[in-house]
């Protein structure tokens, strides 16, 4: 499958590796992570949240939690633009993520980095972030609730739109 972001096979590996830090960290400090739909939702980019240095966001959504980790491995890392919303890192929701990256057609296919898409399609969408393959199964860490984040399998919900791959 091609690069989404334009990154070599090396980079593209150390920046998935950069996202799953990410999303793991988030998922150890869930006591100190809060779910919103509000303007907080940005805290992980806004104010530059670097997960190699512990710092994870406070506030967060599923889309924004999930660009927050892909930010994590393609700016911090990398310095690209915004490849997951179009939206030059200052917005977007799971919506404008199925706008962006590359379909990945088989759950077998998926890599950590990917994220799962779930629901029939905009407006009500959710995302989670692909951080383990377990048995040939995806696992994801998804952020859609205040007691969350959570670990599960990715097919956790019965409703998986897509999986799309952005680095």
């Amino acid at each position: 499958m091609p690069s989404a972001s334009g990154l070599s096979r090396d980079q593209r590996i150390r920046c998935r590796d950069r996202v799953v830090q990410a999303a793991r960290l988030t998922l150890a400090n869930k006591a100190h992570t809060h779910y919103t739909e509000g303007a907080q939702r940005w805290d992980g980019v806004t104010n530059r949240r670097d997960a190699a240095i512990g710092q994870f966001p406070e506030y967060s959504d599923c889309s924004s939690f999930a660009t927050w980790c892909l930010w994590n491995g393609l700016v911090l890392r990398f310095g690209l633009g915004d490849v997951v919303n179009g939206a030059g890192w200052t917005g977007g929701y799971t919506g404008t993520m199925l706008l962006h990256g590359l379909p990945v057609r088989y759950p077998s296919n998926a890599l950590p980095g990917d994220c799962v898409i779930y629901g029939s399609g905009p407006p009500g969408v959710h995302c989670a972030v692909v951080v383990d393959i377990v048995n040939g199964i995806p696992m994801v860490i998804s952020h859609g609730s205040e007691p969350g984040p959570f670990y599960l399998a990715y097919d956790y919900r019965s409703d998986v739109l897509q999986i799309r791959r952005y680095i």
